[in-house]
């Protein structure tokens, strides 16, 4: 299931330069979230300020601090919210999968995610699952659910489920970066990633031992 986006009503409204003859947007939390996604799809995390984002907008960057406290404050409403669609997505293409299926469909979302989605992606990874943000760490850890599930259909439980789902999103975060930098950009990059999948399936059932 694709993320969410911008709420119609507000979507078409915005202009960058805030220049319009249209009524502004009445703004909400959720509003500035919502176009924080989208601006860090296309400008990237580095490039995400208050004031950058007022101006997408079409306001001034204090009329932003009655909804979000600071940037930083902005920047964890943000990752939240990723945390959220990647576990409503990865939940959507698991149901009613398991085994080796379920482990290829969701590695295929998750990389088609990473994709499409640039910088909330990178927005997700760059908090550590045991960071001083103890919500934050219990939500990142509920991500792992769907993929966990799937591994327990292995046979995998506790520790070595968990451990095991680390391993899988390890190789598909890895795969993921070495795309996205241009690394392998002379390769066979489905080829490659539909047979790293298959491996990494294929060894789930001797965990077990």
């Amino acid at each position: 299931m694709p993320a969410r986006s911008d709420p119609p009503s507000a979507g078409g409204r915005l202009r960058a330069n805030g220049k319009s003859g249209a009524r502004p947007v009445k703004l909400s939390r959720e509003i500035i979230v919502n176009a924080a996604l989208n601006f860090l799809d296309r400008e990237g995390w580095d490039a995400l300020t208050i004031n950058a984002l007022a101006t997408q907008l079409g306001t001034k960057g204090p009329s932003l601090y009655n909804h979000v406290h600071s940037l930083n404050d902005l920047r964890r409403a943000m990752r939240m919210r990723v945390i959220d669609d990647l576990l409503e997505m990865l939940t959507q293409v698991g149901k009613g999968r398991s085994g080796d299926d379920a482990v290829l469909v969701m590695a295929g979302a998750y990389r088609s995610y990473a994709h499409h989605h640039p910088g909330r992606y990178s927005a997700f990874t760059r908090m550590p699952l045991g960071g001083d943000d103890p919500e934050y760490t219990a939500a990142a850890t509920r991500a792992a659910a769907p993929v966990i599930e799937v591994l327990m259909s292995y046979g995998l439980e506790g520790e070595r489920a968990f451990h095991a789902a680390l391993e899988f999103w390890a190789a598909m975060h890895g795969f993921v970066l070495l795309e996205m930098t241009g690394v392998m950009d002379d390769v066979d990059t489905e080829a490659v990633f539909a047979d790293m999948v298959r491996r990494l399936a294929s060894a789930m059932d001797g965990r077990t031992a």
